[in-house]
């Protein structure tokens, strides 16, 4: 335990001049102050920064079910941020984001995609360069050539709000749209 972290594993190894504690084994788990619970196999601890460094492959999971995972990443608990890297999903009720690269803030509960993003949700497909996603408000924000896909219509933006709560689109900058259902 650590500050309001707490790292549980079968196998801990602290080595004392490096400040580091390499939890191993079938399960280690990292729980912080908000309830995100970490699952992974190897985890390497700071113990003077503060700072866990994961790799092998990593599941998160808020109080709420929402999951993120990826192949390698962090977590700095003085700022409860979770960086993670490479292969990464986040699942979120029936929305599914694919990136290489995402930074959650616990604190705000707000996930930034760093990187190239995929996004789907029902039937729609969405891409763009980066964005973020506020959990509190239930809402999405794409920018840099943002392209959109439903049964329906297409949509190129510059950038795009998606409001989850009322299902609601909002496009801002160059804008295209085409939509068979109204020949437009």
């Amino acid at each position: 335990v650590q500050g309001d972290t707490e790292l549980t594993s079968e196998k801990l190894d602290y080595l004392i001049e490096e400040d580091l504690a390499q939890f191993r084994g079938v399960l280690v788990e990292l729980r912080n102050k908000q309830n995100n619970i970490l699952r992974t196999k190897i985890l390497d601890y700071n113990t003077k920064d503060s700072v866990a460094v994961f790799s092998g492959g990593a599941s998160m999971k808020s109080e709420d079910g929402q999951i993120i995972e990826s192949d390698k990443g962090s977590y700095f608990n003085a700022i409860n941020l979770f960086k993670f890297n490479d292969n990464v999903n986040m699942f979120v009720d029936s929305v599914f984001v694919k990136t290489d690269s995402l930074d959650y803030d616990s604190d705000k509960e707000k996930a930034y995609f760093t990187s190239a993003i995929d996004f789907w949700k029902d039937d729609n497909v969405l891409s763009a360069h980066n964005g973020w996603y506020e959990k509190a408000d239930e809402v999405f924000f794409f920018r840099n050539k943002v392209h959109a896909i439903s049964k329906d219509q297409e949509s190129w933006s510059d950038s795009l709000y998606f409001y989850r709560n009322v299902n609601d689109v909002l496009m801002l900058g160059n804008v295209q749209l085409q939509d068979t259902t109204r020949s437009v």
